[in-house]
């Protein structure tokens, strides 16, 4: 089965290329990587591409700077739809375990080809202060949590099926933040199903803390913070609005959602971070007329 790579990448040269070695080290190799490297300066631009040059079959393109969400988005429609039949999404500070393509793979060839089309593989992500990420779900108010019955993915260590992005693709209204969320939320909407394997594992070695987010922005929140917010916000109306329609969990989400809120950024000292999590949140595009 041909495994395609989908790298975002944007300012971190050193991270992608241990990424890029790590890809190219594995078991079996994969089939095509693609790079969408979202880094505004030529400098860095041109840095990177002289790492993807060292690799064949590795593709670089110049990533939208829209968000995580768009840059995923460039990768993946760059991967050729008839020669790729899965696909993962590796983040530029991810660097995968050798036999993670090997692992994936054997998952799938024990299925029917009907099972492989509309199964979604998820592993665990070691981070470098000994988090853990692996598969759940939202609870009512947004949050993650443990579940036997995975709806939610860790991102860096899954894997889809290529098909599933001629159906749906990243929502760019989400800047940064439980973005794989309500992607897993579609998923479960057309019947795929989320399967958690431990065998697949990747490294996570940068994390939030190693993310330009993580700076003062309003208030005492950080733009991470406020984004995650803003993400939590979006993804909790579009799904009690719109992926599975339900008045009475809407309008109890957006109360509790608003009252909690307020009084977290009471806490905080920010209440003036309120409307940049409502703008940043872009909540009124869920009531826009297409």
């Amino acid at each position: 089965m041909r495994v395609a790579a989908c790298i975002t990448t944007r300012n971190r040269p050193h991270d992608l290329e241990n990424c890029l070695r790590s890809l190219w080290g594995s078991q079996i190799k994969p089939h095509l990587v693609v790079v969408s490297d979202d880094s505004p300066d030529i400098t860095v631009q041109q840095q990177n591409q002289q790492i993807v040059q060292q690799y064949s079959q590795t593709i670089y393109i110049i990533g939208p700077r829209r968000g995580v969400c768009a840059n995923r988005n460039n990768a993946v429609n760059a991967t050729p739809v008839l020669e790729t039949d899965l696909v993962a999404f590796i983040d530029d500070d991810i660097c995968v375990e050798p036999e993670f393509i090997a692992s994936a793979i054997a998952r799938y060839t024990q299925m029917s080809i009907e099972q492989r089309n509309t199964t979604i593989l998820s592993g665990v992500s070691h981070g470098s202060n000994g988090y853990m990420m692996v598969s759940g779900k939202l609870s009512f108010r947004g949050y993650f949590c443990a579940s036997d019955v995975p709806e939610t993915v860790a991102i860096h260590a899954s894997v889809f099926p290529r098909q599933f992005f001629d159906q749906e693709q990243w929502d760019e209204n989400i800047f940064f933040g439980y973005e794989d969320a309500e992607l897993c939320l579609r998923a479960l909407k057309r019947d795929y199903k989320i399967i958690h394997c431990p065998e697949l594992r990747v490294n996570h070695d940068a994390g939030v803390n190693g993310s330009s987010l993580m700076v003062s922005d309003v208030g005492k929140l950080t733009n991470y913070e406020i984004s995650i917010e803003a993400a939590r916000l979006y993804v909790g109306i579009k799904r009690y609005k719109d992926l599975f329609p339900n008045l009475l969990k809407l309008i109890s989400f957006c109360f509790i959602y608003f009252l909690h809120m307020t009084a977290y950024l009471s806490k905080r000292a920010s209440l003036q971070a309120w409307p940049e999590i409502i703008r940043r949140s872009r909540i009124q595009k869920l009531w826009q007329v297409s």
